[in-house]
C-alpha cells in the first residue's frame, strides 16, 4: 500500500517528457546539436554517447548499441510515434475550437511523414559516426 504509492510519484528515475523529446526530434539542427555535444566530465562517457529518444547518456558506444537493440528503447520509440495529447484535443472533444483542431490535424499529417524520414536518416548511422569519431581521436592520441 505505502510502497506502491511512493513508486507512483518517485522522481529518482524520472525521464524527460515525450513532448520535449519530440521538440528535440523536430528539426535537423537540434538533432545535430544533441549528437555532437561538447565533452562534459560530469556525464557518463563525457556526454558523447547520447540516445535522443530516451534522453539518456551512455558510457561508450558498445553500451549505446546494446541500448538501441533493447526493449526499453524500442518501447520509447513506439511511444514517440504517437502525437502527444494537447489541450486543443480536449477542447475539440467538447466541441469548442474544432476548426483549429482540424487544421492542426491536417498540418500534422502533411508534416509527419517527411519529419520521420528526416529523423530516421539522421539517426540510422549514429553508432557508426561515433565509431569513426572514436577512431580519429585514438589515431590523434597515438600519432602524437
Amino acid at each position: 500500500m505505502g510502497r506502491y504509492s511512493v513508486k507512483r510519484y518517485k522522481t529518482k528515475r524520472r525521464t524527460r517528457d515525450l513532448d520535449l523529446i519530440l521538440n528535440d526530434l523536430s528539426s535537423p539542427d537540434s538533432i545535430q546539436k544533441l549528437k555532437q555535444q561538447p565533452e562534459d566530465e560530469n556525464l557518463p562517457g563525457l556526454g558523447q554517447y547520447y540516445c535522443i529518444h530516451c534522453a539518456k547518456y551512455f558510457l561508450d558506444n558498445t553500451a549505446l548499441k546494446g541500448h538501441l537493440r533493447g526493449k526499453v528503447h524500442k518501447r520509447r520509440v513506439k511511444e514517440l510515434s504517437v502525437n502527444p495529447y494537447t489541450s486543443l484535443e480536449s477542447e475539440a472533444a467538447t466541441g469548442t475550437n474544432l476548426e483549429k483542431f482540424m487544421e492542426k490535424v491536417a498540418k500534422y499529417k502533411a508534416n509527419e511523414g517527411p519529419r520521420r524520414e528526416m529523423e530516421h536518416g539522421m539517426l540510422k548511422d549514429q553508432t557508426e559516426e561515433y565509431d569513426l569519431r572514436d577512431r580519429k581521436k585514438w589515431e590523434e592520441l597515438v600519432g602524437c
